[in-house]
């Protein structure tokens, strides 16, 4: 358990989509736990990042992300997996059950049931972690809560992505690399400050958070998408502003939130106006976005997909170039080209290969 739980009351997260069952929820448990609930993913994600909880109660049949879709989610989330998960269902299939277990769930309560009994479980566990585990501090437990935030959603985001390897880690380097100089330049140097440089390059990460909500099947197919799974796939873009909305109703403080939500909304608008899901052009492109928009293709150019080869170097270099002034901000590529030696060792560092 967390230092707060021992000196205090162990923190039970209660996720359902019944507002009558977490207000149930409340009411049994706050004597002995310090009760948050949450009613779907967004929600769950801002109290997860708010503050660890010592156990979740987490709903198997809930819409959108089901219990087991978010059950995986926290398994495979470095920074939660080992918070233990208790499903609760209505559901009798005994299939289901076995599959909970199977995916990583400490147990397994059946509604209707017991309010002494459910009191019992969560004791169990809690007790049985305790024992197991001896949790040392760690630097991670120093971050600032911006880094958290930033951490966690990219964690969960990872746990989806259908990019391979370091995808992410290459995309941070190459956008460090380019705002770094484009704040030396005369036409980007009053717009970036050193907080622009560690928001943006903070934020890089969290650029595809929205396919987090795109179904399996054109998430990870192995083929082109065809034009109607394309439609389906663009929406990962306000799919994602959607779930930074719902975090700042509950952070309102947090302004990096701001440009969170513009570099996943915007990332895949074109200069030329051709672009998703506003067809914004130009300027009116917000700058953060246009950054991201260059790494992000790069990347995509240079790296091997399941439905296609990656291209050399050389090639991805050559194609932003002749999509300056139309995909891309010409003064942006341009830079991005006088620091190719720097994103050559960057693609070379993090290749997947």
């Amino acid at each position: 358990m967390t230092e707060r739980a021992i000196l205090n009351k162990p923190r039970v997260l209660c996720i359902d989509d019944s507002k009558s069952q977490l207000t149930l929820f409340q009411f049994e448990l706050s004597d002995s736990y310090e009760v948050a609930v949450a009613s779907n993913y967004e929600e769950s994600l801002a109290c997860l990042s708010a503050e660890m909880p010592d156990v979740i109660l987490l709903d198997m049949n809930m819409p959108g992300i089901d219990g087991l879709e978010f059950l995986d989610i926290l398994r495979y989330t470095p920074r939660f997996k080992a918070i233990p998960v208790m499903m609760v269902s209505g559901d009798q299939d005994p299939e289901h059950l076995k599959e909970s277990f199977r995916r990583g769930a400490s147990d397994f309560i059946h509604k209707p049931y017991d309010p002494e009994e459910l009191d019992l479980r969560i004791r169990r566990t809690l007790n049985v972690i305790n024992q197991a585990t001896v949790k040392a501090k760690t630097p991670s437990q120093d971050l600032s809560a911006q880094q958290l935030m930033i951490q966690s959603l990219a964690d969960l985001a990872s746990t989806r992505d259908n990019e391979t390897g370091q995808h992410l880690v290459r995309i941070e380097k190459y956008v460090e690399a380019l705002v770094i100089e484009a704040a030396k330049s005369e036409k980007f140097k009053d717009k970036i400050d050193m907080v622009f440089v560690e928001t943006v390059t903070g934020l890089a990460k969290l650029h595809d958070i929205g396919k987090v909500s795109i179904p399996d099947h054109i998430l990870h197919k192995p083929e082109r998408l065809t034009p109607k799974e394309f439609e389906v796939m663009k929406t990962h873009t306000t799919k994602g502003a959607e779930t930074i909305e719902r975090l700042q109703e509950s952070f309102p403080t947090f302004r990096y939130l701001d440009t969170a939500k513009d570099i996943i909304l915007y990332h895949h608008e074109r200069w030329d106006g051709k672009g998703y899901p506003e067809g914004l052009a130009g300027e009116n492109i917000p700058l953060s976005a246009r950054i991201i928009a260059i790494a992000d293709v790069f990347d995509a150019i240079t790296m091997k997909r399941v439905y296609k080869h990656a291209q050399p170097i050389i090639e991805a270099f050559v194609l932003l170039n002749d999509e300056s002034g139309s995909h891309f901000d010409p003064d942006l590529v341009s830079i991005f080209l006088s620091v190719s030696k720097a994103i050559t060792e960057i693609h070379n560092r993090y290749n997947d290969q």
